[in-house]
């Protein structure tokens, strides 16, 4: 129970929204890539 107060207190914090920031970035990239990946992969087949 502890440690979700302590992540609840966390996500409160504007260190929380930028580190949230980066990860959807992060995330998008690797979506990105992958889609260019498999479209590549589609063209060249």
């Amino acid at each position: 129970m502890g440690y979700l107060r302590t992540l609840r207190n966390y996500l409160r914090t504007p260190k929380a929204r930028h580190d949230l920031k980066d990860y959807a970035r992060a995330l998008c990239v690797i979506l990105l890539t992958a889609l260019i990946i498999f479209l590549i992969g589609k063209v060249i087949n």
